[in-house]
């Protein structure tokens, strides 16, 4: 039986359907792949690019093997163009949506398909998304452009309607790191070594495979076991009777980049979710803490009422930050939401 995109992980039902697509030639001309940050989306869209222009998929599409496949995962193949959002802009504009818009109508050089990779899609300004509109309704004979979004609901409605909607998957942490020691020689080694680190990054990845890989890094594993430090320190500050300034200086340790306070939001909500969880059923399976005893064991020093609030607030601090919110704003809001009252 053939496989479909052999470097992608789970996601089997959404791989069929548009690997059985290519084989036939019914292809539709536009895809919206939706997913976290490092759950498989820039992967995908590459092995779609591979799959269309495969000389040799005989056991799998793409086979991996030929030259333009090789090409491609190495970013060097003519008909492949990418736009992502410059590091130090915060959106894509109008005027390289247009550019890439002109693009499509010349001919292909080397293959019988130009294909366009949307990174960062919901930077896109909405000038910018009204721009690939109109090629979205009338695309040039044999384009196909593939959107790559975390958050959906900031892509137009009617970009929606005009391209074919693909959701990654997130993994359970048993699967995923069982994927990872099966994939991964990090991994493998990791959890000989040190397997409290593996057991680190498959917390922090969330249920995404290569926010997992990437967080084994040495460095950026010893980055993360210090957020999860900090984070433990603000959830032991906001009990009731602790002194204001003991929170506020738990806040502070908080990021001012914007992608790592995202992060560090995300596993905030995380940890005060299985906090919540716990108080109702011991047995649930945690998102943050390595085990439900440590998680009942703070918990218990929390009231209920108190957690929703802090949900609610590092929930509302998520949104903001999602929105490009000025990340100072944001912890000086969070610190006064997070601020118990007198009563």
């Amino acid at each position: 039986m053939k496989k479909y995109f052999p470097r992608i992980f789970g996601n089997e039902e959404t791989c069929s359907r548009i690997g059985a697509a290519i084989e036939s030639g019914r292809m539709p001309h536009a895809f919206l792949i939706l997913g976290p940050s490092g759950s498989g989306k820039s992967t995908l869209a590459t092995e779609i690019a591979a799959a269309l222009n495969c000389e040799g998929g005989v056991n799998a599409l793409p086979c991996g093997r030929c030259s333009a496949c090789k090409r491609i995962y190495e970013g060097n193949f003519t008909d492949i163009k990418v736009l992502e959002k410059p590091r130090d802009k915060a959106t894509v504009g109008v005027s390289a949506v247009k550019e890439f818009r002109e693009d499509m109508f010349l001919s292909a050089t080397e293959s019988n398909y130009k294909i366009y990779i949307f990174r960062d899609a919901e930077c896109m300004t909405v000038e910018a998304q009204n721009a690939l509109l109109k090629v979205l309704e009338e695309p040039p004979a044999g384009v196909i452009m593939i959107l790559l979004a975390t958050e959906g609901d900031k892509i137009l409605t009617t970009i929606k309607s005009r391209a074919q909607a693909v959701y990654m998957a997130r993994f359970h942490q048993d699967e995923l790191k069982r994927i990872l020691l099966e994939s991964s020689e990090d991994a493998g080694e990791l959890s000989k070594s040190a397997p409290e680190k593996l057991f680190a990054a498959i917390m922090g990845a969330d249920g995404r495979i290569g926010e997992a890989k990437r967080l084994m890094d040495k460095r950026l594993s010893e980055e993360l076991r210090e957020q999860r430090d900090d984070i433990l320190k603000l959830l032991g500050a906001i009990r009731h009777g602790t002194p204001f300034s003991e929170l506020y200086f738990a806040l502070s340790a908080f990021p001012q980049k914007r992608t790592e306070l995202l992060q560090f939001l995300e596993l905030l909500t995380s940890a005060i979710r299985d906090m919540i969880a716990v108080k109702s059923d011991s047995s649930v399976g945690m998102l943050f803490f390595s085990s439900a005893e440590e998680c009942t064991a703070l918990s218990s020093k929390i009231g209920t009422r108190r957690l929703y609030e802090a949900y609610e607030a590092v929930c509302e601090a998520h949104r903001l930050c999602s929105q490009n919110a000025n990340t100072t704003n944001i912890i000086t809001a969070l610190s006064a939401r997070l601020k118990p009252s007198r009563a």
